[in-house]
């Protein structure tokens, strides 16, 4: 059985941006490619991507980013009563935002969560997380 992943919306900007990590992002596509994982995304994820993006840059390039999150090997999870609960416990437990708490209630899958967002290390001990890299410069 390939081993499950979740990818959060901070390494599929990583792999756009070609920050730290992208590397490790293109090896767990390339690996779903193959069979080898099985991906997974939360439609918070696709919300995220398209207003950053069309924030940071335009509404073109966001439609570009999506395209191209969508074309890849990749399972979108959508809401449901089982998600929205498991949600809604992380978020009550936790310090998390609306969207980082349905992106980790998708850990349901008994799925490691693949991030570089310091706000999701508040899960570690409810959830597998693989962080990546931070950004050269940055503080994490």
């Amino acid at each position: 059985m390939a081993e499950t992943v979740v990818l959060d919306t901070s390494a599929w900007i990583a792999l756009d941006e070609k920050e730290p990590g992208a590397d490790q992002v293109e090896a767990l596509l390339a690996d779903a490619w193959l069979g080898q994982k099985e991906l997974h995304g939360s439609f918070a994820t696709l919300t995220e991507l398209e207003y950053i993006r069309t924030q940071e840059r335009d509404a073109q390039q966001a439609t570009e980013l999506l395209a191209f999150v969508k074309s890849q090997p990749v399972k979108w999870h959508h809401t449901d009563d089982g998600l929205c609960s498991r949600a809604a416990k992380l978020k009550a437990a936790h310090k998390l935002s609306f969207a980082d708490a349905f992106i980790a209630a998708t850990e349901r899958l008994n799925a490691t969560l693949v991030h570089k967002d310091p706000e999701l290390e508040a899960l570690k001990d409810v959830i597998t997380l693989e962080l990546l890299p931070p950004k050269t410069g940055k503080l994490a």
